[in-house]
């Protein structure tokens, strides 16, 4: 029990990024979403929250604001949760002080749950550090499974120029960390493919979070060809690359490829519009798990039929892939690679 208790204060002093005699950093936890809109799984996140928080007071470490100031806050200022990492939304939490924001999901698979922590160095606008773990879903397990968790996030922490930074896990190579299918990325999207290794520059693909999600745009190039797009994973990245050089040569602007191309998120600005069997994972491996808040509408890829009058979509109310006309008007997520 004395070892545990030490190794606690250990995890909890690299925590803090704040030294003796400096003004703690003010921090809020605030709520976690749920990929099921039910009695338990809403209830079960408040849950996961209120474990959450009593870890962040108990560390000694930060200012933590209350539930009840944090969400009349958000009321007041018109901040969503869901889009909190916003440049708008960074500008007034700036404002008001608010050093770092910890948040998450509660992703329900079956009977059980997948919870992701993770935290907004509110200083940078990005997501600094996140963990994840499954677990099960009775009180016991969902109580258990919380706390590990935490130890886990805190111990994957460390304090850098007083930010919080993400480091390496237990067993790992310094500086490389590890992601699941379905966790949150560097950019606070969510990562639906990995290769397995890191090669050609990139293991990991992410989907870009909600918030910079396009509607109503065509693909351009009617009645032209592109050329040279493909189809597979990993092609998705040089396909855009081309189309926006292409429709540039035709004075094009605002179309799928050139709005992917020209994101800008959180400082990332290597987002492009994902081939056709790119975009097949995002539905498969986000979509159908309730992930990504993806909507049910139809999605440009980036792979070019055969002639030049269509590009493959993909129907994300039940994930039929087709051929559209380029002049067609459907909704885009952006993706990157790292």
């Amino acid at each position: 029990m004395k070892n545990r208790v030490l190794g606690l204060e250990v995890l909890l002093l690299a925590l803090s990024g704040m030294g003796f005699g400096q003004e703690l950093p003010r921090l809020a936890v605030v709520e976690f979403s749920v990929n099921m809109n039910t009695p338990k799984a809403n209830r079960d996140s408040v849950t996961v929250r209120n474990l959450v928080e009593s870890q962040m007071v108990a560390a000694g470490k930060y200012e933590v604001i209350t539930r009840t100031d944090i969400d009349q806050l958000l009321a007041n200022q018109q901040i969503q949760v869901s889009s909190i990492a916003s440049p708008e939304n960074i500008r007034k939490l700036q404002l008001q002080n608010i050093s770092y924001i910890v948040t998450g999901s509660v992703d329900a698979m079956d009977e059980d749950y997948a919870v992701t922590v993770k935290i907004l160095d509110v200083s940078t606008g990005r997501f600094s550090h996140s963990a994840n773990d499954f677990m099960g879903g009775t009180s016991r397990e969902l109580y258990t499974g919380v706390n590990t968790l935490i130890a886990n996030f805190v111990k994957g922490m460390a304090a850098e120029g007083g930010q919080v930074v993400q480091t390496a896990q237990a067993g790992q190579q310094t500086g490389v960390i590890t992601y699941q299918v379905g966790n949150f990325g560097p950019a606070g999207g969510r990562v639906f493919y990995d290769k397995g290794i890191f090669s050609a520059g990139w293991r990991y693909l992410e989907a870009a979070p909600v918030e910079t999600e396009f509607t109503a745009i065509q693909w351009g190039a009617y009645g032209k060809t592109v050329g040279g797009t493909g189809t597979a994973i990993g092609s998705g990245k040089r396909n855009t690359q081309m189309i926006v050089e292409f429709l540039q040569r035709q004075g094009e602007t605002g179309r799928a490829a050139q709005v992917c191309a020209a994101l800008d998120f959180d400082g990332f600005k290597d987002w492009f519009l994902p081939s056709k069997d790119e975009l097949d994972l995002i539905y498969k491996n986000l979509k159908v798990k309730g992930l990504g808040e993806l909507s049910d509408s139809w999605y440009w890829s980036s792979s070019e039929d055969t002639n030049n009058f269509g590009a493959w979509v993909q129907r994300f109310s039940g994930g039929s892939q087709g051929v559209s006309d380029k002049i067609g008007t459907h909704s885009v997520r952006a993706v990157r690679a790292f």
